[in-house]
């Protein structure tokens, strides 16, 4: 056979990252590298002594080359803010960002991050309402910044695409896709009344302001890394994504709603304390918890032929959708 058989996705050897990427930045010598984190995209640990990097693959056609210098653009732009503290791309000795790497299904790009200051810990009030402040921060600071071409985090990308990805896997739940669909409609008529695209309601969001992308240090302030969602969406939106965090991997016990709503408080004093939100945001971002999941479900879907698809089963379906169906029921966000 002369030629070689196409390939979904490669993972690219940390010998040869070492070898042949590394050595483009002006590093202290003796790193080493290993395969971190096979997600969204590849992630390699680069380390020496104290110093440590994330060397980020992005995935074949997931960001192009101007997706990413956005990022890295609204980064750097972030990193003069005193008061904002994120996980900074480094630069390459001839002065770029981006390493373009010719891989077996084509075109894939690389670009190293300084590591996020802290480690993850489980949110309390305190953390939470630092998180809130940190957001507001993010979210006024980069409104100074001039348009960049980048994703829409709109319905269509919320709800519209994740549905048809979804499709083929409840063929034989015709009713459960009814409901998201119609669901979907719904929510799409309750945040179309609430919100609009006015500067400051809509602007440059995270995209994916979850718990898992926050590092605490000792005093409890954080900084936040992985913008790879970022785009221009609702910030109602990009705080909801707090809440999402707060109840999708937690029961439904009184316990845990109380400790979610505590945090979700906390959260908002410290947002409200740099950009106050109106009460439409507030009302808006109760329906977008439920909007996240759906756009997770796609997420999974589409991405199954990188990660495989065998723990997309009926048990995956029964709890996502659940939890779609007890967060509309037990917040009342949609009209009877």
């Amino acid at each position: 056979m002369s030629e070689y058989f196409p390939v979904q996705k490669t993972i690219l050897s940390q010998d040869a990252l070492k070898d042949r990427i590394l050595p483009l930045y002006d590093l202290p010598k003796d790193h080493t590298i290993r395969f971190f984190h096979n997600g969204l995209n590849d992630t390699y640990k680069v380390e020496n002594g104290t110093d440590s990097y994330y060397l980020r693959i992005y995935r074949y056609e997931w960001r192009s080359k101007d997706d990413i210098n956005s990022e890295i653009t609204l980064l750097n732009h972030l990193s003069k803010n005193k008061k904002i503290s994120v996980a900074v791309p480094v630069q390459k000795i001839d002065g770029e960002f981006i390493t373009e790497i010719n891989s077996s299904e084509g075109a894939r790009y690389a670009t190293l991050f300084k590591s996020a200051l802290g480690s993850k810990k489980r949110l309390n009030d305190k953390r939470s309402y630092n998180y809130g402040k940190t957001v507001a921060r993010i979210h006024k600071q980069s409104d100074k910044l001039e348009p960049m071409n980048r994703l829409h985090i709109d319905l269509e990308h919320l709800l519209d695409e994740p549905l048809k990805h979804v499709k083929p896997f409840l063929s034989k739940r015709k009713d459960d896709y009814r409901y998201l669909t119609e669901t979907s409609k719904s929510l799409k008529k309750e945040i179309k009344k609430l919100l609009s695209k006015k500067k400051g309601e809509w602007g440059i969001c995270h995209g994916d302001f979850h718990s898992s992308n926050i590092h605490f240090d000792e005093k409890d302030d954080l900084t936040v890394f992985d913008f790879d969602c970022f785009g221009y969406g609702w910030r109602a939106y990009d705080i909801a994504v707090f809440l999402w965090s707060c109840g999708s991997f937690s029961s439904w016990s009184k316990k845990d709603k109380t400790r979610r709503t505590r945090l979700w408080n906390s959260f908002l004093k410290g947002y409200n304390l740099e950009r106050k939100l109106s009460d439409n945001e507030l009302k808006a971002a109760y329906l977008f918890v439920p909007i996240r999941h759906i756009w997770i479900m796609g997420l999974h879907t589409h991405g199954s032929k990188v990660w495989g698809s065998g723990w997309i089963d009926d048990e995956y379906f029964n709890e996502l959708i659940g939890f779609v169906r007890k967060w509309i029921e037990n917040y009342k966000v949609l009209p009877k």
